[in-house]
């Protein structure tokens, strides 16, 4: 098992900030990645498949966060604030 950890307070305010249509889908990512990290979302830059990663998730794949996988540690870090895309 990895351990999910958001990194500074944008992180954990954005996470606290989700909309309820969201938090499923979002707690269904955070257990995907605490099982198999390399297997969820995309390299964030594909010409570095090793590195962070970036993965959608929610109705509409409307959530995207940016994270890293640090097998040493056995954790993943958010990177980058989650972004919600707005309902158009």
């Amino acid at each position: 098992m990895f351990r999910v950890e958001p990194v500074g307070e944008d992180i954990s305010a954005a996470i606290d900030a989700l909309p309820t249509d969201l938090l499923a889908a979002f707690a269904d990512l955070c257990a995907a990645l605490e099982v198999a990290p390399w297997s969820v979302g995309e390299p964030y830059h594909p010409a570095n498949p090793t590195g962070s990663r970036a993965a959608t998730f929610g109705p509409d794949e409307r959530g995207l966060v940016v994270y890293a996988v640090e097998d040493s540690d056995r954790r993943v870090v958010w990177l980058w604030s989650v972004l919600i895309a707005p309902l158009l």
